[in-house]
């Protein structure tokens, strides 16, 4: 895939704040126009492709020294977009900024679209779809494993693991199709059993690569941890030592929390989305029954629900919240607090391990116990990468099992074909149609409105 651009564009590609250094990045076919335009130097970086050159970056309309830069011009392709490429590099003032890309778009050069450096990239053939939405993730990515996620995404380890899952399917789809086209060289029984088998091979490297996306997202959104329990159990104190600092109101009023409290924060190298309830209470406080009603309905949010338990409730009012938690939470675990007002809480306060996968006992106002919850919460993310697919790539992105998943879905239903003995005609085109969800996946046969989508996505300047 490849495009020959007829515009010329540029953008800021760093921060538009202040800043040492500020990049404005060009692409196109007047790029060198551009340069011989609106930079003065010694040495002409047209003639000194790849070499950065000190000068001054002119004003188109008067002619007058904007500021003084360094420049790199880049001839393509080999460039990042696959044009001939220029960066100008200056002192990072927003006022220098406008005046600059002024100056370039005065002189008929247009501003670029969100993403549309990295577009130009992929139509011309520098990266496919996979690693160019790697880009925005690298650039997103808000913990070390997200970012390790991201950078092998970028360096085409997916992109060799979708690969290698086309190639035996094409082969497969070869001799199909053949078999189609000279009706007297019909596969024979044997012949055919060894292409299911193959079929069947790639059904199977799909489903745990379908597998490692409950990883894979959680690594790149965040594990999302919903506090949950009855008034006054603790909650908001909890949540305070999870992020590490006082965001929710503590009193020894009940019910002070009324409203969801959703805040990010980072145990080790993986990012947690914890959101602070209200007290789940029969009330006719208008405001307050609001507030239960957003703690019930943000249960299915949750990747994991922490019941929290007031150790000093002689009632076992939790009891019955464990019931309604059952059959909604995908996860629960039990967290008894106050455990310093009342120690024999400590195995007594208990949820039988067929409902909640853990109990933890511990004290909001003394940190005991606290320790063992973090490392838990820790684990419980570590350890998603447990036959997550870690040797044949982890997939993070939505598009992605969509994609997938199309792919399984016609792989399965040729195998089934075969068996209930459908004719060739019909799996040749389930497996077609399962190639084809591949190739939209990196970007080979994907329609242009999905393209302006993924794009749209993107900053400006990338």
């Amino acid at each position: 895939m490849s495009l020959v651009s007829t515009n010329t564009i540029a953008a800021l590609t760093t921060a538009p704040a202040p800043a040492g250094i500020a990049v404005i990045r060009v692409s196109g076919p007047d790029t060198k126009l551009a340069f011989r335009t609106l930079f003065r130097s010694k040495k002409d970086p047209v003639v000194n492709p790849r070499n950065v050159i000190l000068g001054d970056i002119i004003d188109f309309k008067t002619g007058a020294v904007i500021d003084r830069a360094l420049a790199v011009y880049m001839p393509g392709p080999r460039s990042f977009t696959g044009e001939d490429v220029g960066e100008f590099q200056f002192h990072g003032s927003p006022l220098l900024v406008q005046k600059i890309l002024r100056s370039l778009y005065a002189s008929g050069i247009d501003p670029a679209e969100p993403g549309e450096f990295t577009k130009r990239a992929f139509i011309n053939g520098k990266m496919d779809l996979v690693q160019a939405e790697a880009i925005a993730d690298l650039i997103n990515a808000s913990s070390e494993q997200a970012l390790k996620l991201a950078g092998e995404q970028l360096k085409g380890r997916l992109s060799s693991v979708i690969s290698e899952l086309g190639d035996p399917l094409r082969d497969v789809l070869a001799e199909l199709e053949a078999s189609i086209d000279f009706s007297d060289e019909d596969i024979e029984p044997e012949g055919l059993q060894t292409l299911m088998s193959k079929l069947e091979g790639s059904l199977q490297k799909i489903e745990y690569l379908l597998d490692s996306y409950a990883y894979g997202h959680l690594v790149k959104e965040g594990f999302r941890v919903l506090l949950y329990g009855k008034p006054n159990a603790g909650k908001s104190s909890i949540l305070n030592l999870l992020l590490g600092r006082n965001r929710a109101i503590v009193t020894d009023i009940a019910g002070t929390t009324r409203d969801l409290i959703e805040e990010e924060a980072m145990l080790g190298d993986y990012k947690f989305i914890f959101c602070d309830t209200a007290g789940i209470t029969e009330t006719e406080d208008k405001v307050e029954k609001i507030g239960v009603s957003l703690s019930k309905e943000r249960i299915e949010w949750a990747d994991l629900v922490l019941l929290i338990a007031d150790g000093t409730d002689s009632s076992d009012s939790w009891k019955e919240l464990v019931i309604d938690l059952k059959e909604k939470a995908k996860r629960l675990w039990m967290v008894t607090n106050k455990i310093d007002l009342n120690p024999s809480a400590i195995g007594t306060f208990y949820c039988d391990l067929q409902t909640c996968q853990q109990n933890f006992y511990l004290s909001a106002k003394t940190k005991d116990g606290f320790d063992a919850l973090v490392e838990a919460l820790r684990d419980e993310v570590s350890n998603a990468v447990i036959n997550s697919g870690e040797t044949s790539g982890i997939i993070t992105n939505e598009r992605h099992r969509v994609c997938l998943e199309r792919c399984r879905e016609n792989l399965d239903r040729a195998i089934r074909g075969d068996k209930s003995n459908y004719p060739i005609e019909i799996i040749s085109t389930d497996v077609k149609q399962a190639l084809d969800a591949l190739d939209e996946l990196v970007g080979k046969t994907t329609p242009d409105d999905i393209l302006g989508r993924i794009f749209s996505k993107f900053c400006i300047g990338k």
